[in-house]
């Protein structure tokens, strides 16, 4: 199998992320993180959602929360997906903002906390620092993400508290 064969088999591991996500944000009221470090992760500002298919039917929701407005969750109950989405994250006193592109698990516009060092050099390895922290917290999501979506009766189940929470909003 070539590798955009596999590229298109998985495409749909992005927006199966940004949605588990999202109802992790939206239950756990954006609080995150265990036994390690803790972490707040939002939805901000704008979300895109997007029917599958031939036709692409595609919703643009821009709100200071966009997740939580009634035309986003109409959306997942006629089947969008999230596509797209601006996510606010706070580690301690840092904040990051990145729009999460899912279908190429992709990040873009991504602003780091305000940067201390005075230096260029000192600036740019703090600015590649900030960078790596807010990678690393996604690639744990994701993994735990992934260790649910491969065990398929942790999946189905999961798929149905996530219904249950679409038809309850």
């Amino acid at each position: 199998m070539d590798l955009i064969t596999k590229i298109n088999r998985t495409r749909f591991l992005g927006p199966e992320f940004l949605l588990w996500l999202w109802h992790r944000s939206d239950v756990q009221e954006g609080r995150f993180g265990g036994e390690g470090e803790k972490f707040e992760l939002y939805f901000d500002s704008r979300i895109v959602l997007e029917s599958q298919g031939e036709i692409r039917d595609q919703s643009v929701i821009k709100s200071e929360t966009p997740t939580d407005t009634p035309e986003a969750r109409e959306a997942l109950r006629t089947g969008k997906l999230p596509m797209e989405a601006k996510l606010r994250i706070l580690i301690g006193q840092n904040q990051w903002t990145t729009t999460f592109k899912a279908e190429a698990l992709q990040l873009s516009g991504t602003k780091v906390p305000a940067l201390l060092a005075q230096d260029d050099e000192e600036a740019l390895h703090e600015r590649l620092h900030l960078m790596e922290e807010l990678e690393g917290v996604l690639e744990a999501l994701y993994r735990q993400f992934l260790q649910t979506r491969l065990d398929d009766d942790a999946w189905r189940e999961h798929i149905d508290v996530m219904r249950s929470w679409v038809s309850a909003a």
